[in-house]
């Protein structure tokens, strides 16, 4: 069995200050009715009891109250037996002397009280007030309360010094970082301005220095030669490959013969080479007979002479000796120059001529 509870509640019927009742409240029956008690309290001259079941305190609650049966048990086992305070629940003692007392419970909700029910206590005379058992018990209560209260604030304190210890903590990295951010800075600024430094005394540097021309004119010429024989290794390559296929082919065709090369003209060119030639050669033919007799035309007359061919190349080394006996060079074939166009007549014969002639005759 639980043991008792004592509870002091305020008179509301006298306008005197702190005024109220004192009562115990001793549970009768099972834990699974807690509200069925045995209820004693006095207003220091008469004793009231009342007993109370569990199953019968829908009866106490009003007819207009607000509250719930479920929430009228709650707060009737908050108040007697618990002896905990809820928001907004108030209970006041009217004591009739020699009759009853009354303990009505409200609810004040925006300053208006609101009546959930009521606990009447009749006069019980043969009921005997242990005061000296309820003073025991509330100091021991007090005295409960007070080791609960010491616990409870030493661990507050206890909490109390860790957070003050996390904030100093807190403090401190928050000092450090403020410190190493400044200290970075002050190095970046330092390096920066080494590098701000150098720049200038280079420019300065650039902005003194005399520049040799003839240094700078070979440096120039020694990198434009290096660009040109790259170039021309990169050109040629393929041209060597190329030959030597083609040599390949030609010394196997030609049977140890070196190939000439042979300029090629257009078709319209020969052509136009060609007329000329005819012209030459008839006017040749036609100057030929004429000068039968024995007259000999003068050098005016004498047609183009051909160029002298070209010296042959050498012969290869790689050729064999047999090879070097039989080739045959054949000369380059050259283009010959355009000779003006002949007269349509024969070329008159210089002045000795026609007096031999004219003397044969």
């Amino acid at each position: 069995m639980a043991p008792s509870q004592l509870i002091r509640i305020p008179r509301t019927d006298t306008g005197e200050d702190g005024a109220f009742i004192l009562g115990e409240v001793t549970p009768t029956g099972s834990a699974s009715k807690p509200l069925t008690v045995k209820l004693v309290a006095t207003e220091g001259e008469e004793p009231y009891m009342l007993k109370l079941r569990h199953d019968r305190i829908g009866e106490l609650r009003a007819s207009n109250s607000p509250c719930s049966p479920a929430e009228w048990e709650s707060i009737l086992e908050s108040i007697l037996v618990k002896n905990e305070a809820v928001e907004g629940i108030e209970a006041g003692a009217e004591a009739d002397a020699g009759k009853s007392l009354t303990i009505t419970i409200r609810r004040r909700v925006a300053g208006i009280n609101q009546r959930l029910g009521a606990l009447t206590l009749n006069s019980k005379d043969d009921e005997a007030i242990q005061l000296f058992d309820w003073c025991g018990a509330a100091a021991l209560e007090r005295q409960k309360f007070r080791e609960d209260l010491a616990a409870e604030t030493a661990k507050a304190t206890d909490l109390e010094s860790r957070v003050t210890e996390l904030k100093n903590q807190l403090d401190e990295l928050i000092q450090s970082k403020k410190d190493r951010e400044a200290e970075i800075l002050e190095k970046m600024c330092g390096l920066l301005n080494e590098k701000k430094l150098k720049i200038r005394e280079q420019q300065r540097l650039l902005s003194t220095a005399k520049i040799d021309p003839v240094k700078l004119a070979a440096m120039q010429r020694a990198a434009a030669a290096e660009a040109q024989s790259g170039r021309n290794a990169q050109a040629s390559r393929p041209a060597k490959r190329k030959t030597r296929g083609t040599a390949a082919s030609d010394s196997s065709s030609d049977d140890g013969f070196e190939k000439m090369d042979v300029d090629t003209k257009p078709k319209d060119e020969d052509e136009e080479e060609d007329a000329p030639k005819q012209d030459e050669s008839e006017s040749e033919r036609e100057t030929t007979d004429e000068d039968a007799t024995g007259s000999e035309p003068d050098e005016d007359d004498e047609p183009v002479s051909r160029r002298s061919p070209p010296p042959a190349r050498p012969a290869p080394a790689s050729q064999s000796g047999k090879a070097s006996e039989n080739l045959t060079i054949h000369p380059r074939r050259k283009a010959l120059s355009p000779a003006p166009r002949a007269a349509s007549s024969p070329a008159a014969p210089a002045d000795g001529s026609e007096t031999e002639s004219d003397d044969e005759l």
